[in-house]
């Protein structure tokens, strides 16, 4: 008897763990789609993801397939195709997004991986970074299609590319200004999920 205990025990702490615990990882977006919610209370979405660059020993497969539960059509993300995604784990062991937690990935410089948090309102931490312009026609038509009462391109590249970190160039292209590494971003964003939990 005192070992079912035991082992029961020791699952509860391994599912609270897991339950508490970030999973982050950038990846490349290969498909967002809407589908069957399990519940009215939530808007669930297939998420389909090359993941490119892990933060953490538990993901360790080249794609990953996980859903996303939204109160609304909080799916943000996928506009840019890479991003840094936040995930837990269910009861069931698989890896879920709740609150839909991303940072935007804009460019891979000498192997590094660079994007930028849009709370920031500083540049500070950021490095001045010289790259090609980024072509954001087809990320704009996402963001519209997302968020229809951003009907002017120039609200879509305001609240998708502020001019914080990028230049405009015309409407279907912006230069980069300033973007941080991948890791400072994953760091600070983890910190700051938590003290929203506590």
């Amino acid at each position: 008897m005192k070992k079912i205990i035991i082992f029961f025990l020791i699952m509860s702490i391994n599912i609270v763990y897991s339950q508490s615990k970030i999973y982050a990882f950038v990846g490349k977006k290969i498909s967002v789609e809407r589908v069957k919610p399990d519940d009215h209370f939530y808007l669930k979405y297939r998420n389909v993801y090359k993941v490119e660059q892990v933060f953490d020993n538990e993901i360790k497969t080249d794609t990953i397939i996980f859903n996303s539960y939204t109160h609304m059509n909080q799916i943000g993300y996928s506009v840019y195709d890479y991003a840094i995604i936040y995930l837990m784990k269910n009861n069931s062991g698989n890896f879920i997004q709740k609150r839909t937690y991303y940072t935007p990935i804009i460019l891979n410089k000498d192997g590094k991986w660079y994007g930028f948090d849009r709370s920031d309102e500083t540049i500070q931490d950021y490095e001045s970074i010289t790259a090609k312009n980024l072509h954001i026609k087809k990320n704009l038509k996402t963001a519209k299609i997302i968020y229809p009462e951003l009907k002017k391109r120039k609200y879509l590249i305001k609240a998708f590319y502020p001019s914080l970190f990028f230049n405009y160039v015309n409407k279907n292209s912006i230069e980069i200004k300033n973007l941080k590494t991948a890791e400072n971003l994953y760091k600070e964003k983890v910190k700051e999920i938590f003290s929203k939990k506590n």
